[in-house]
């Protein structure tokens, strides 16, 4: 790596999304302009948001580690995320922005009519993105720990400068940065492959590759497609859309390109493989793979691009988690200044937790099934249904809540995610057709 040039262009980038935050943070008068962008987000912008947001330093460089021991089956790592977006772009997304929310978990209480439901799953959706923002906290620690840089004064430096601009221009500082950093990471990545066709073809491992039984292939595929329908963040670009048919039509662009960008680690994981390039424990199997396959300047950009990759994600999930709070909850709805505060508080104490756990990938499995298993039947049957009732909604959560926790202690014959979802969607469709047999007897 060229260390020069990996500090210059560090700098650069950290200085320009300041920059960019400030300019964001002008004529913001309130929380709707400050998460919302007043409803006035754009079809490119959208793309280019929707994409950072998928294009997450931890799915990068798993790919890659996934590809180099298992090969291109891996595909199904990314294709949840892409099917996700497919989904958001196919009408999903589309009845969201109809539906005029603020946030998600406001379905409850404008569908429902639910308060205390709708403020049960802010607390929800917080909790849970908050584990995967830790997680993004720790995955930029370590980064810089795995390319030489051992100290944490450059990490503490690197996570104030994305709390900075997040904090100054909210969503819409989030939004103009991803399109910055999407950019590079685009231009990075296809500078990166180019490169690597001077290394010859990809040969057949010496050892022929089998598919493990135990590799969670459903889980890959499911957990980020239906986690995506009711996540904060991803509900945030959706409500922020000047139209519905703007996110219809951004969505399934965003989907294609994911698919496209995600090729890219999976096949630098496979060439390391095929080729048997050793990695050094604890090291990152597609740093290791670009340091070997092109040359220093390439690496330093691909190095770069990945710590973007972190930063499209964890500030993404930082406005999001700072707007449950702000819109959820009466404490900061009506002040910018509070929610900016909000939004300070939640990324410092990030910082601090970051120190304390070192490895969370349980917890963050544990914090999308239990939001999937909670949140998922309500939230789309809210959605796609006419006037569902609250009582249904209180039953599916509950049924989703009892059948997670009893797939943490038995061992089902199915996919544990499949088993909770149908449990949950049993329950609400029998609360509901329980209610419309009354209301035809009174």
């Amino acid at each position: 790596m060229n260390t020069t040039l990996f500090f210059g262009l560090l700098i650069f980038l950290g200085a320009t999304s300041i920059w960019l935050g400030r300019r964001a943070s002008k004529g913001q008068k309130s929380n709707d302009d400050y998460f919302l962008m007043g409803r006035k987000l754009g079809l490119f912008a959208l793309i280019m948001t929707l994409l950072a947001t998928q294009i997450g330093g931890g799915a990068l460089m798993g790919a890659s580690e996934e590809a180099y021991a298992q090969g291109w089956g891996v595909l199904f790592y990314p294709l949840g995320m892409v099917l996700g977006l497919l989904v958001l772009g196919l009408g999903y997304g589309a009845k969201l922005r109809k539906l005029n929310l603020t946030t998600v978990p406001e379905i409850f209480e404008k569908i429902y009519r639910s308060r205390s439901l709708r403020q049960a799953a802010a607390l929800l959706s917080i909790a849970s993105l908050y584990l995967i923002l830790i997680g993004q906290a720790i995955a930029a620690r370590k980064f810089f720990i795995s390319i030489g840089f051992d100290g944490n004064l450059l990490f503490i430096g690197f996570w104030l400068v994305l709390v900075l601009y997040t904090v100054m221009g909210g969503l819409k500082a989030v939004v103009t940065t991803d399109i910055m950093q999407t950019f590079f990471i685009l231009i990075a990545f296809g500078i990166a492959v180019f490169a690597s066709f001077t290394a010859g073809p990809i040969s057949e491992p010496s050892v022929p590759f089998t598919s493990s039984t135990r590799t969670p292939w459903f889980t890959w595929l499911a957990l980020p497609l239906l986690y995506m329908l009711i996540e904060q963040d991803m509900g945030q670009r959706c409500f922020a859309a000047k139209k519905p048919r703007t996110v219809t039509i951004a969505a399934i662009t965003a989907a294609c390109a994911l698919l496209i960008v995600s090729l890219v680690p999976i096949y630098f994981g496979r060439k390391a493989g095929a080729l048997g390039i050793a990695i050094p424990e604890g090291s990152s199997v597609l740093i290791t793979a670009i340091r070997a396959l092109t040359n220093p300047t390439v690496a330093t950009f691909v190095i770069c691009a990945i710590l973007m990759a972190i930063v499209s994600t964890a500030d993404s999930l930082l406005c999001s988690i700072s707007s449950n709070i702000a819109c959820d909850f009466t404490l900061t709805r009506k002040s910018v200044f509070i929610s900016q505060a909000t939004t300070f508080l939640v990324g410092m104490s990030t910082l601090a937790l970051s120190f304390l756990f070192d490895n969370v990938v349980m917890m963050l499995m544990f914090s999308y099934e239990l939001a999937v298993s909670l949140l998922l039947v309500p939230v789309t049957m809210a959605v796609w249904t006419k006037k569902p009732n609250k009582r249904s909604a209180a039953v599916a959560m509950i049924l989703g809540l009892a059948s997670f926790a009893l797939c943490k202690v038995w061992t089902p014959p199915l996919p544990k995610e499949l088993l909770t979802l149908a449990c949950a969607f049993g329950g609400f469709a029998i609360s509901e057709l329980t209610l419309s047999k009354e209301k035809q007897t009174i």
